[in-house]
């Protein structure tokens, strides 16, 4: 690189017996002074830090689990008093309740003496008390009947949910600043320890430097000699290095201007390394944002090197290229001194485009691993939470022969969802792996829709909706997997019975299509549509149209396309916003003249 500077070593070796010699006697008294002071001052810290951790962190941790303890007391009562009506729990439940404010009452003025983390946990908990509606009092004191207040019963074990959330943070972050005090503690003894080594060390270290400038002086011009040596040996190794590195290696003098360029800038750059000679880097490489704007000068990081000094190291820019494309790089900066002035500066940039879509995609990879998690964490807390309760009652009260059977009931259902949601999910992993398999064959259609209608009967029933089936004569016959086009359907005719409202129609049909040499299903609802913007979205994975509704996993659609496509299909909808919406799927026959077609259909319903 063409910068000559001279070589200050021999002042530098001149001024060195004299250098050395003063700071070691300016060593020796300071480590005397430390020695005295140091270990006392430290050994005081680390009784601050057990003092704390005795009367305050302590005695807050027990408080914050008896605290915690209590709550759970409280909502295993009032569960037990909702379901059974036993008074009993209804005193077990006040008696909870008094306890836990009486220890909040003690916790609260430990928290204010630990951080404003901890106070803030603690007044996160008292917010959420009471966690239930006034309507609660009405129901303990038999003003309401439980029957009526269980229907919202699941509205309101979620803010106790949330209570008992706040108070588990509450007890992180208790047991997080007793790890930091410890650690703290233990840091403060290890430091006391150490720096009373390094003091007395300290002592003999000026006595050794002292004797070793005899020895320096002595060896000097040997030195000398072999540094000018490797000072040649290590530019032409830098020669070398610079050429077959595969960053870019760019040097400029003092205005800014290119005086080298290595052969893989100018490949990643575009310029012939020659006539980057001479040009202002900013104004050739760093000239625009990546937005479009102009980029000051007086803001470019490549020259601020050359401002201050200070090395640059890391950071995330982009380069334009001599067609005028910007790419993602990584740049770092270092100056060239000679003295304190500054000669010039080398610029290190690294392609950063593969990185950043390595980057993009382990992002997307995290995010997908995160849905996955939230979804089944939501979606199976609600059925484990009604079979423990169940549980939890036939197990503690004696209950007659009906309300067992309810109880085991409410069991069989929560289980039902825990397997339909796991098997959903089994569903969706084989689809990505590419391991589903179909066993296809002819099946009747006819005998497949009046089973669908059969199986949703009551659903519809319950809801007030009209099903009702329309299909080809009984000879009609389709092609595929009678069992995996079943669940397609039924997918389909769930989700259009959930969005349709009283007195709303679901019709699930089937026709032959000779065109098409295949068979078209549909199931139409009269629900209130489907926003265009969210069509583009409804076959993807753990995505629901009404994100408030948390009914379910939002697998269904996304298993509908997949068993579709796996039978060589395709599937789409058509949807008015007000009128309604039709889910349709074709699927082919690979051997139509084995069918027998026929213009006429015939319809079912309920």
């Amino acid at each position: 690189m063409p910068w000559d500077f001279p070589d200050p070593r021999g002042s530098a070796g001149e001024r060195g017996p004299w250098v050395a010699t003063s700071l070691s006697l300016l060593f020796l008294l300071g480590a005397l002074l430390a020695l005295a002071f140091v270990p006392a001052y430290l050994n005081r810290q680390v009784a601050q830090v057990q003092e704390q951790i005795q009367e305050v962190l302590g005695p807050a941790e027990q408080l914050a689990a008896q605290i915690e303890l209590a709550q759970t007391r409280r909502l295993a009562a009032l569960e037990a008093f909702l379901y059974s009506g036993d008074r009993d729990f209804r005193q077990r439940y006040r008696e909870a309740e008094r306890e836990e404010m009486r220890l909040d009452a003690a916790l609260r003025p430990l928290a204010r003496r630990i951080s404003l983390e901890v106070w803030q946990a603690t007044v996160r908990v008292r917010d959420r008390y009471p966690p239930l509606d006034l309507g609660l009092e009405d129901v303990l004191n038999e003003e309401v009947s439980r029957q009526e207040f269980l229907e919202t019963w699941n509205t309101e074990r979620a803010r106790f949910d949330d209570l008992l959330s706040a108070t588990r943070s509450l007890r992180d972050a208790l047991a997080v600043e007793t790890r930091l005090q410890l650690s703290e503690m233990a840091r403060r003894r290890d430091a006391q320890t150490l720096i009373s080594r390094i003091l007395i060390f300290g002592l003999l270290a000026p006595l050794a430097a002292l004797f070793s400038v005899g020895w320096r002086l002595r060896t000097l011009m040997r030195e000398s000699e072999a540094l000018r040596w490797a000072a040649t040996r290590a530019r032409r190794e830098a020669d070398a290095l610079l050429a077959a590195t595969g960053d870019g290696v760019l040097g400029m003098d003092r205005d800014g201007r290119c005086r080298f360029l290595n052969r893989a800038g100018a490949e990643l750059l575009g310029y012939p390394a020659r006539s980057m000679v001479g040009r202002d880097v900013h104004e050739v490489l760093h000239h625009t944002r990546s937005d479009g704007t102009p980029a000051p000068r007086e803001e470019c990081i490549l020259l601020q090197a050359l401002e201050t000094g200070v090395p640059v190291s890391g950071r995330n820019e982009i380069l334009w290229t001599a067609g005028n494309v910007y790419f993602p790089v990584q740049v770092s900066v270092r100056p060239l001194k000679e003295g304190v002035t500054i000669r010039g500066a080398v610029l290190t940039f690294t392609d950063m485009t593969e990185t950043r879509a390595a980057e993009e995609t382990l992002r997307q990879a995290i995010r997908a691993r995160d849905e996955v998690l939230a979804v089944v964490s939501h979606d199976l807390r609600n059925p484990v939470g009604t079979i423990f309760s169940s549980a939890s009652l036939l197990l503690e009260l004696k209950l007659s022969e009906d309300r067992q059977r309810e109880q085991l009931m409410s069991v069989k259902r929560a289980a039902a969802r825990m397997n339909r949601l796991i098997q959903d999910l089994l569903d969706v992993a084989r689809m990505e792996a590419g391991a589903l398999r179909v066993a296809v064959g002819h099946f009747h259609l006819g005998e497949l829709l009046d089973e669908i209608v059969l199986t949703h009967r009551e659903s519809a029933r319950t809801r007030g909706v009209h099903l009702q089936s329309r299909s080809p004569p009984a000879a009609a016959r389709g092609w595929g997997d009678r069992d995996r086009v079943h669940q397609v359907l039924s997918n389909l005719v769930e989700n259009a019975l959930k969005f349709s409202g009283k007195g709303g129609v679901v019709e699930v049909g089937a026709r032959e299509e000779p065109e098409e040499d295949g068979v078209l299903f549909w199931v139409s609802d009269t629900g209130p549509g489907i926003d265009e913007a969210d069509r583009e979205r409804l076959f993807d994975r753990f995505w629901q149209v009404s994100r408030r509704d948390k009914r379910g996993a939002g697998l269904g659609l996304s298993i509908v396309k997949g068993l579709v496509e796996a039978h060589g299909g395709r599937v789409w909808v058509e949807s008015e916003e007000g009128v309604g919406t039709t889910f349709l799927f074709l699927l082919p026959d690979p051997r139509p003249e084995s069918r027998e077609p026929s213009p006429v259909s015939s319809g079912k319903s309920l």
